[in-house]
């Protein structure tokens, strides 16, 4: 749930370049950079070229440029449903491991909003495949709260 006084106020923080640098500061990612963007009366599509700060296990460093992972994240908000959907393509492996959602909006009351996520995640590997997906969601899963306090922070200042 958020504080925000309609949907399109959350919505325009997912595209914010003030709101993604401090979640990128809570997530240890740096380097955003706009790949694609546009917007039409129906909607708003952008695209962004991120790389982690983290540092990658020895064994994954020789696939990886320059040993830090970057992954293109897409953003898309349907407005007349107020979907937002994303995916995130790590640039890795052709393109085999992706994440995708939707977060689903609703004004549930004043100031109130509820968002609710749906999504998958693909490793199209052999052997490895589950063991990668199993961690993706366990990043994820632990970093979900602490992105979405980090987005109402910013949205109540």
């Amino acid at each position: 749930m958020f504080r925000a006084p309609s949907v399109s106020t959350l919505v325009t923080a997912y595209f914010d370049p003030d709101h993604l640098a401090t979640q990128d500061k809570h997530a240890q990612l740096c380097d955003r950079v706009v790949v694609e963007s546009h917007e039409t009366e129906a909607m708003r599509k952008c695209t962004w070229r991120v790389a982690s700060q983290r540092q990658l296990p020895m064994i994954a460093r020789p696939f990886v440029s320059g040993g830090r992972l970057s992954f293109l994240e897409t953003m898309s908000w349907n407005r007349a449903n107020d979907a937002v959907e994303m995916t995130i393509v790590p640039e890795i492996l052709g393109g085999r491991v992706q994440i995708a959602g939707t977060y689903e909006l609703t004004q549930i009351g004043e100031n109130q909003i509820r968002r609710i996520y749906k999504g998958t995640i693909t490793a199209a590997l052999k052997l490895v495949g589950g063991k990668i997906e199993r961690g993706i969601l366990e990043e994820f899963t632990e970093n979900m709260p602490a992105m979405a306090a980090c987005t109402q922070g910013w949205l109540d200042r």
